[in-house]
C-alpha cells in the first residue's frame, strides 16, 4: 500500500500541527488528551447512524468506550492527509481484533478546526456495510 502526504504550505503549518497533536492521542490511546484537544462544544460524528456525540466531556466518554469495546483498535497509515484553511481529511484503514482475526474498516475523517486549534467538528464517514461485513469476519459483531 502507498501512501501519500501533500506537502504543507506555511499557511497550512497549524492544521498540520493540530493532526499530529490529535494523532498521537489516537495511537497511544488517550481519550482525555483527545477530549482536551476538542472545544468545549465540539460535535463528534460517526456516519454509521449513530446519533451525534455533543461536547468535550461526552466525547471522552465515547472515546474511552470505543478503546474499552475494541482493545485491539488501531490505524494502518493513512493514505492521504489532507490540509486545508481550518480543516483537515484524513483518509486511512482501522484495524480492530486479535492477532489472528482482523477487521479492516476503510475511514475517512473530516476535522474542523477553530482559530484556537481547537476541534469543533469531527465527522467520521465509512461504507457501513463494508464495515458490518469486516466486523462480522473478524468475529466482532
Amino acid at each position: 500500500m502507498s501512501t501519500a502526504t501533500l506537502q504543507v504550505p506555511s499557511a497550512q503549518a497549524a492544521m498540520k500541527a493540530a493532526f499530529d497533536r490529535y494523532h498521537v492521542g489516537w495511537e497511544t490511546r488517550d481519550a482525555a488528551r483527545i477530549a482536551s484537544l476538542h472545544s468545549i462544544d465540539s460535535v463528534f460524528l460517526l456516519h454509521d447512524g449513530s446519533p451525534a456525540v455533543v461536547g468535550r466531556e461526552n466525547i471522552r466518554r465515547h472515546v474511552e468506550g470505543l478503546f474499552e469495546t475494541y482493545p485491539g483498535l488501531a490505524f494502518e497509515p493513512a493514505h492521504r492527509t489532507l490540509f486545508g484553511d481550518g480543516r483537515w481529511v484524513f483518509d486511512y484503514t482501522m484495524v480492530l481484533g486479535s492477532a489472528d482475526k482482523k477487521a479492516r474498516v476503510k475511514m475517512v475523517d473530516v476535522v474542523d478546526v477553530n482559530a484556537a486549534g481547537e476541534v469543533t467538528r469531527k465527522e467520521v464517514f465509512l461504507d457501513p456495510a463494508e464495515a458490518q461485513a469486516a466486523l462480522a469476519g473478524a468475529g466482532l459483531a
